[in-house]
């Protein structure tokens, strides 16, 4: 073979094998699927006891669950990504499409949600409750996408079992434990998973030690 084609040739696959290990860097974003999926197991665990009586009013207590929700919320994702050390491979595509995947997944809920406030002004509060559908729906679209291009295992196992809770959130929708249901299931599909990303983040073992 001709020498300028061999280096050619040796340089394309050297440019092959770096984007598929920047692809394939360590995933840094547990911290933030932890904390959400903390905040939603405790927000719908909140809205099966406000349902069935056990606190508040039957009414201004869903206004509290789910405002104190959304500050906590953006509190904590603020302090998490002011106070997140400096991780390798925070550039990689993985990591990119998991920001961009989890951006795209928190708008559609929140487009559900003014949608519905909206329509349940005529066709009752009901409506609600198909947000948890739709929820686990963009949880697995993001955690599946984002683990078969970063090669992580523990992500796409979540997805997919965020495509299971699709169909028995749905199925149960009409169950008085439908809420609770569904704080188990983002419990292990969300909460857990971050968990476990965070636990493998490079360096923070040692870090902890």
């Amino acid at each position: 073979m001709d020498p300028t084609a061999q280096a050619s040739t040796d340089d394309i696959a050297y440019v092959r094998q770096l984007a598929e290990s920047a692809a394939r860097a360590p995933l840094v974003g547990g911290r933030f699927m932890a904390w959400w999926g903390f905040l939603v197991t405790i927000a719908w665990t909140a809205q099966h006891f406000a349902n069935n009586g056990t606190i508040g009013d039957g009414e201004t207590i869903y206004g509290i669950i789910w405002i104190a929700f959304g500050v906590a919320g953006g509190l904590g994702q603020f302090l998490l990504a002011r106070t997140m050390p400096e991780r390798a491979g925070t550039g990689s595509a993985g990591n990119r499409a998991m920001r961009a995947a989890w951006i795209a997944a928190a708008a559609s809920i929140g487009a559900m949600v003014v949608g519905v406030i909206f329509a349940s002004r005529d066709l009752g509060p009901a409506l609600f409750d198909w947000i948890v559908p739709l929820a686990f729906a963009v949880y697995a679209l993001a955690q599946i996408v984002t683990g078969v291009l970063a090669g992580n295992r523990i992500l796409t196992t979540a997805g997919y079992g965020a495509v299971v809770m699709v169909g028995i959130s749905a199925a149960f929708v009409l169950y008085s434990d439908r809420y609770l249901l569904a704080a188990a299931g983002a419990a292990l599909t969300v909460m857990l998973p971050g968990l476990l990303l965070l636990r493998a983040e490079p360096g923070v073992q040692s870090e902890a030690s």
